[in-house]
């Protein structure tokens, strides 16, 4: 016997598509909209092609569903290439949630004609989900794109999380745009959040020793959430005589460290407490002199504490 949704009519089929606002009703349309085959693939093109954005996108990404279930990339594809962004700012974001349910669905039909739609759409107005469906395909084109997301508080996350899949590509990159040469600034107020960004990635995937002179100069940016990862670039790859000059760096910057960080930089310390001890003293004798009294309420003078308390260890090759 033949299933009757095979011969649903566009009339029913509408009748669906409207039930996709449904919030008792819209996941069932759904699955019975799918259940209706590619007869259903007009009426939803048409939905979603020409029916105007709206300020609620549940309704959109449901077709969205509906039409990546049904392999109608085309119309998928056609959706991006249209794309007209819209004035009103609540339509913008509602319209962001389709484009990141759209790309997800398209990610699923792997081409580089997939691939450079989704390109593009990130280019004209990146949402998280084109991030995350762009990294499914681990293609360095995307790495400048990323570096530029950086800085966007939405997609930040998405981006990193997709850098650390080319390390490669994250190294070189990441080590011209510090050279300047990329086009991709890290410098001033408005870079702050993507130069801690590619600090944190570059202390992830590693340097090579000559590229720490790149890296350095990031020591002396009282920022905390960019000196801990220099900090750990530098202990890596930098030599033994440039240890006191990290660990100098991670005191100056210790009094605006969050709980979080004053672990890390204590982590970091501690791994080199030979010559971490020798700076601690230094510096309490220096503050001593100058009469200033410990306040026990900044990391900055938690840290310095740990570190005299703790027995430093021989550095290897020196006598205990």
């Amino acid at each position: 016997m033949a299933n009757p949704l095979n011969a649903i009519s566009e009339q029913q089929i509408d009748r669906l598509i409207g039930s996709l606002s449904s919030l008792k009703d819209g996941d069932m349309a759904v699955d019975q909209l799918v259940a209706c085959g590619k007869s259903a693939i007009p009426r939803l093109a048409n939905f979603l092609l020409n029916g105007p954005p709206r300020t609620i996108s549940l309704p959109r990404c449901r077709a969205v569903r509906v039409l990546g279930d049904l392999g109608a990339t085309s119309t998928l594809i056609a959706y991006f290439k249209n794309y007209e962004r819209p004035h009103d700012s609540a339509v913008l974001f509602a319209e962001d949630a389709v484009r990141s349910a759209a790309a997800r669905e398209l990610v699923r039909f792997p081409s580089s004609e997939v691939f450079y739609v989704l390109l593009d759409a990130a280019r004209q107005r990146v949402t998280g989900g084109l991030v995350q469906a762009l990294s499914e395909f681990h293609r360095p084109e995307t790495v400048p794109l990323f570096f530029e997301i950086l800085e966007d508080d939405l997609c930040r996350e998405d981006a990193m999380n997709s850098l650390r899949k080319l390390p490669d590509s994250v190294r070189q990159f990441g080590i011209l745009t510090i050279r300047g040469l990329t086009g991709i600034t890290l410098d001033g107020p408005s870079a702050i959040y993507r130069r801690r960004a590619t600090i944190q990635l570059l202390s992830e995937v590693g340097v090579a020793k000559s590229d720490w002179p790149d890296v350095r100069k990031f020591l002396s940016i009282h920022d905390p959430a960019t000196v801990i990862p220099a900090a750990r670039i530098g202990f890596a790859v930098a030599s033994e005589n440039e240890w006191p000059e990290i660990a100098a760096a991670l005191f100056s910057s210790a009094s605006g460290f969050n709980s979080l960080q004053e672990i890390d930089a204590e982590d970091l310390l501690d791994s080199h407490s030979a010559v971490v001890h020798e700076v601690a003293l230094q510096i309490a004798r220096k503050k001593q002199s100058s009469g200033e009294k410990p306040n026990w309420m900044s990391p900055f003078w938690r840290i310095l504490k740990h570190e005299l308390d703790r027995k430093p260890e021989p550095m290897p090759g020196r006598p205990a």
